[in-house]
């Protein structure tokens, strides 16, 4: 028994606005769907987000209902749950609930038992910060069917994880699964838990709120055939390259010519990102050298590293904790832990990934659950 585990595919996601990077995703997503054909996988899990927006375009609908012909004619189910990105904030069908209505997916977000071959898959879709304890009322109340193999299927940020992208613990988890098939987290890890193994295989390509980094994008394999999961994390082949920089200012025109050799034989422009350092920094002058890069990339960033005034100019190259940084100061400001949550863990990866709309619909639906608390 094999599984095919993929998570946060973002279909239709356009980072920087690019066509070329929407494009990169269906590539990216394809070459999940045919790695289950050619493996002959027993079925496909998907821990939510397969849409960026709750709205997704014709072109991500499209694709998406490619993928899903594609493995039916090959007698692949594909089981899935929802994000936060699949759902809507106001009284809305989910876009990819669509596809469970028309025979071609099975949604399994309900809590329901789902049985599989000889395999019991149990979901549920996703639970913002306010909604864990009933998330962890009902993770309490799964009674496992007698099944050879189980799997949990969740989109939810863990502790153990990730420290402020969380509403769970792994102890929240109830114990009995072979296989936990997590969702929501960006970067690929897995832990042991009980006798089972609990895994994010990560995006499949970085989204707006990832930047320009270095990275291991892709899926995983699992083999339940044993008395344990086997997990084979697959990287993506067709990622396009991120490359980063760190150039001294005085050496910034070396830098053009590091990247054309960097980039030489590469079937796709890079994305770069560059951090310069120095004294006397004229932006204008960056600008114009690095402009260059315009022929050799597909999108470039550039900012000056921090000089520490407390180190006399010394140049500070300590990585604060951004995450951290963010959510203590909008817990000072808000002086309210539950509206800081909303605010960094909510309402900025909307805001980041450009769904304005969904931002907007989350406070209107936040405020009218907080009116109906006060009515009663």
């Amino acid at each position: 028994m094999q599984i095919l585990h993929v998570s946060d595919t973002h279909l239709g996601c356009m980072q920087f606005n690019l066509k070329e990077r929407e494009d990169d995703v269906y590539e990216a997503f394809n070459e999940a769907i045919d790695a289950a054909v050619k493996d002959k996988v027993d079925a496909v899990i998907h821990a939510g987000d397969i849409f960026h927006t709750p709205k997704p375009s014709g072109t991500a609908m499209l694709r998406l209902g490619e993928a899903l012909k594609r493995l039916n004619e090959h007698g692949i189910r594909f089981f899935f749950t929802l994000g936060e990105h699949d759902i809507s904030r106001v009284r809305d069908t989910p876009s990819p609930y669509v596809f469970h209505k028309l025979g071609m997916a099975t949604y399994i977000g309900d809590g329901k038992p789902h049985i599989h071959k000889d395999m019991l898959l149990i979901g549920f879709h996703k639970h913002k910060k306010s909604e864990s304890d009933d998330l962890r009322r009902k993770l309490r109340s799964i009674n496992l069917a007698d099944a050879k193999r189980r799997v949990l299927l969740l989109h939810q940020g863990l502790g153990e994880f990730h420290p402020y992208a969380n509403e769970l613990s792994m102890n929240d988890l109830p114990l009995g699964f072979n296989y936990y098939a997590m969702g929501h987290l960006h970067d690929h890890a897995m832990k042991p838990y009980g006798d089972g193994i609990v895994c994010y295989p990560g995006s499949i390509d970085p989204t707006p709120g990832e930047g320009i980094r270095e990275f291991k994008k892709g899926f995983c394999i699992v083999d339940l055939s044993g008395s344990e999961a086997r997990v084979d994390f697959i990287q993506v082949r067709s990622s396009r390259r991120h490359m980063e920089y760190v150039v001294e200012y005085e050496r910034l025109g070396d830098l053009i010519k590091k990247v054309m050799d960097d980039a030489k034989g590469l079937k796709k422009k890079p994305l770069v990102a560059v951090r310069i350092k120095g004294k006397g920094i004229d932006s204008a002058r960056i600008a114009s050298i690095l402009s260059r890069l315009n022929d050799i990339c597909l999108h470039y960033t550039w900012e000056v590293e921090i000089t520490s005034r407390a180190s006399a100019g010394r140049l500070y190259n300590a990585k604060p904790d951004i995450d951290k940084e963010l959510f203590a100061l909008a817990k000072d400001v808000l002086a309210n832990e539950d509206y800081a949550n909303l605010a960094i863990n909510e309402l900025l990866p909307l805001l980041s990934d450009g769904d304005v709309d969904g931002a907007v619909e989350m406070i209107w639906k936040r405020f009218e659950e907080s009116r109906s608390v006060m009515d009663k």
